[in-house]
């Protein structure tokens, strides 16, 4: 498969898609070229440029030419998107809304899909604080000596610790064993402390002695907080993000931050350039019918862009006619 990628050399983001795709084109083992030119020699070509800019009706494109949609804000793009489609080519959008929204506006569906865009993965998601400002106590007042167990059952991966207080050392040491991430200062420092407040994702309290004064800084800096609902802490005013008594509300409350956390590491490990790149692959085969239908659903439940928005039709059509063949093979 000869692919030309077509888009005009510039510092925009949208030369830095076409390139980007090209180069993982060539790592993947196929025959990629940039350039500002169609080519009718190639087996594909897939222009990467805005239907605002590069788009017209002079515009060369055939029955295997895909274009990249993106800019979709006036009638006339709507036309442009109208013509190219009409005229062979099938349209790439970055969204789900904006495909369907061409839709409503008279492109033809078996001409237009998506395929959402990438992350660099360069920026990765950061690992959310939970933060302890009190010193320990032999009687186990703050019910510190539960944080072992808790971290028992939370993963170091979303989670690390930021900790001002004396006595913390042997905990400390234990949840670094675990493979968290702590920071910590045996001594209380002004200046060190206001700086470590802010830095908090939520602020933590699990004791039941009244309330903790490292609880109003926290609300002053605007930190979420896992704390007791008592003492003066129903008193300030403020909800509590996660009002907690026992072991297993805490690990209800960090299991559900956890969960939401995770989203954004799945994000960054699927929305890549090269998954950007083989979901367009997957839709080449099959205008140039380089696989069968079957083969391409074989990554059907992993995403929902791509093939798999292009072929809605299809599908329902597929699995129907499965469903006609299982019932006449077991009457």
């Amino acid at each position: 498969m000869v692919i030309n990628i077509i888009t005009a050399e510039s510092e925009w983001i949208i030369y830095k898609f076409a390139k980007t795709v090209t180069d993982k084109l060539i790592e993947l083992g196929f025959d990629a070229r940039l350039s500002e030119l169609f080519d009718p020699n190639a087996d594909i070509n897939h222009y990467f440029s805005p239907n605002n800019v590069g788009y017209s009706r002079s515009t060369r494109v055939d029955n295997h030419t895909t274009f990249m949609v993106t800019h979709v804000d006036t009638a006339l793009k709507v036309d442009q998107i109208k013509e190219l489609t009409e005229r062979g080519a099938l349209g790439i959008c970055m969204s789900k809304e904006t495909r369907d929204k061409l839709i409503s506006y008279g492109v033809q569906g078996k001409r237009i899909c998506y395929i959402n865009p990438a992350q660099d993965g360069q920026i990765l998601p950061k690992k959310t604080t939970l933060g302890f400002t009190h010193r320990l106590y032999s009687d186990c007042r703050k019910r510190d000596n539960m944080l072992v167990e808790i971290c028992r059952e939370i993963d170091p991966a979303v989670f690390r610790f930021a900790i001002m207080g004396a006595g913390w050392e042997k905990i400390v040491e234990e949840i670094e064993g675990m493979g968290f991430e702590v920071e910590y200062y045996s001594n209380f420092d002004k200046v060190k402390y206001n700086k470590l407040m802010l830095s908090l994702d939520y602020y933590c309290y699990f004791g039941f002695d009244e309330g903790s004064m490292g609880f109003l800084d926290a609300m002053a800096a605007g930190v979420k907080a896992i704390i007791t609902p008592q003492g003066y802490h129903l008193d300030a005013g403020i909800d509590i993000t996660y009002p907690v008594n026992t072991i297993a509300d805490i690990l209800d409350a960090l299991h559900e931050i956890e969960e939401k956390r995770k989203k954004h590491i799945r994000f960054v490990n699927t929305w890549t350039w090269e998954n950007y790149t083989l979901k367009h692959i997957e839709i080449w085969k099959y205008m140039l019918h380089l696989e069968s239908l079957e083969a391409l659903l074989c990554n059907r439940g992993k995403y929902l862009d791509g093939i798999f928005s292009l072929l809605i039709e299809d599908f329902s059509y597929y699995e129907s006619l499965k469903s006609k063949i299982r019932k006449i093979k077991e009457s």
